[in-house]
């Protein structure tokens, strides 16, 4: 495929097993179908519910970049950007598939990214109507400045726009340290520590839909009937598990440096075997 000579915006979702989420995001994409300064790149993780063939069906100008299943978000995202470098695509967006996308949010983040492309812009995160989402290294809520943009340390990667530029920088997202989980927050964190501005967008949004609050630690490791082997797994080195210690142990150094990494691991990782314990001797 020719690269092409106009300004391009390649938007990249990663999808594994949720056809109707995924279906319903690409209904409110329509309006890229025939443009050739927009694209969709959708990158599935090898599902198994009929996904890729829908899509194939309902949504022809689609771009279906097939991977394997252990691609999980960070690993998707990677391939799907790598296909928008090659056909050089000036602005690239992240995208959730359980998000419901609007076109003028889209369009504005993707303009902004391109007349500033230092900035890594979010839209602000919808749930149930009300303004979502953790946006600073410290767990909290980035702090409103009332303006156009808020500022921010780290960015969920619901809807998010960048440069050409950062990609070029900072290379593709490290899916061997963060392979779903912070897979968002560590790129935009690193493209934060080389001097790119990080900035929540006030005036254009992205619904999330079907949201859930994350589980604690406690009730992801007692989930179900396992044995105990299979919940430290499931908890602690499934590359999906929000508490996976890798993940964790990579973050803590990107964020605290390698001497507060020392400090700050073991302390969370007594805290939550305390939550843990705790929890059962309540129950």
């Amino acid at each position: 495929m020719s690269t092409p000579a106009i300004p391009l915006t390649c938007i990249i979702i990663p999808v594994h097993n949720r056809r109707s989420h995924t279906l319903q995001c690409l209904d409110l994409l329509k309006w890229c179908a025939s443009l050739p300064d927009w694209r969709i790149i959708l990158v599935d993780s090898a599902s198994t519910d009929g996904t890729v063939e829908s899509v194939h069906e309902k949504h022809p100008h689609v771009i279906i970049v097939e991977g394997t299943s252990d691609l999980f978000w960070t690993g998707a995202m990677r391939l799907g950007m790598r296909r928008a470098i090659e056909w050089n695509a000036d602005v690239l967006i992240w995208l959730n598939d359980d998000t419901n996308p609007v076109e003028a949010s889209l369009r504005r983040i993707s303009s902004i990214v391109r007349q500033q492309p230092d900035m890594v812009l979010s839209s602000s995160v919808i749930v149930d109507g009300a303004v979502h989402c953790c946006h600073s290294l410290h767990r909290r809520a980035a702090p409103s400045t009332g303006g156009e943009f808020d500022t921010a340390d780290v960015l969920a990667g619901y809807q998010v726009a960048f440069s050409r530029t950062l990609v070029e920088t900072i290379g593709l997202p490290d899916d061997r340290r963060w392979p779903h989980y912070a897979g968002d927050s560590s790129y935009t964190h690193i493209a934060h520590k080389h001097g790119f501005k990080l900035r929540i967008d006030t005036r254009s949004q992205i619904r999330l839909c079907g949201h859930e609050p994350y589980l604690s630690v406690a009730q992801v490791f007692w989930a179900g009937t396992k044995s105990l082997g299979k919940r430290m797994h499931d908890t602690f080195i499934a590359k999906k598990s929000k508490y996976r210690l890798v993940t964790q142990w990579h973050l803590d150094v990107l964020y605290r440096g390698f001497l507060g990494a020392c400090a700050a691991f073991p302390a969370r990782l007594s805290v939550w075997i305390l939550q843990i314990v705790r929890s059962r001797l309540m129950a």
